[in-house]
This record gives structure tokens, sequence and C-alpha cells, in this order.
């Protein structure tokens, strides 16, 4: 379906839009925080494995890859942040 929507400012068919539109970015923004929270413990306890057996290339690697997911968490809530018009 495509094609141009046209809505009157303040009507309720358009902030029932708007509030649809934040309601998909919220689920979108909490799946991806979720998402990132569960792959960096499983990493964490991959991290800990590492150390313990001295594993130290394996142990560089799990380093990077905890980086990366809290880097993605912390892209993820500013997201939240900076976007006005989601609530949480």
């Amino acid at each position: 379906m495509s094609g141009k929507y046209y809505t009157i400012k303040g009507s309720l068919f358009e902030e029932t839009r708007q509030n649809t539109t934040n309601f998909c970015h919220n689920l979108f923004l909490s799946n991806a925080m979720k998402e990132c929270a569960v792959q960096l413990l499983k990493v964490e306890k991959e991290y800990e494995a590492a150390l313990l057996r001295d594993d130290l290339e394996m142990i560089e690697q799990k380093k990077l890859e905890m980086q990366a997911y809290q880097s993605s968490l912390t892209l993820t809530a500013y997201m939240f942040d900076e976007v006005d018009e989601i609530s949480t």
C-alpha cells in the first residue's frame, strides 16, 4: 500500500497515528535493548570462562564483543532520550 496520507492537524486520527508510531518505536528500541543485554550476559560468561582457561586470544575477542554490546546499549539509550515523541 503506497500513497500520500493526509491528516488534519490536531485531529483524533493524527493523534492516533502518532501514538501508534511512538508505540512501534518503543517496541523496536525496547527489543533492541533486551537483545543487547541478553547477548552481553552471554559474552560476559564466555569472557569469564576464557579468563579461567587463560586463553589470551579469546579474552581479547570477548572484550571487543562486550564493548560492542555496551556501545549498542548506550546508543539505544541515547535514541530513547533524543526522540521527543517516544515515551518510556
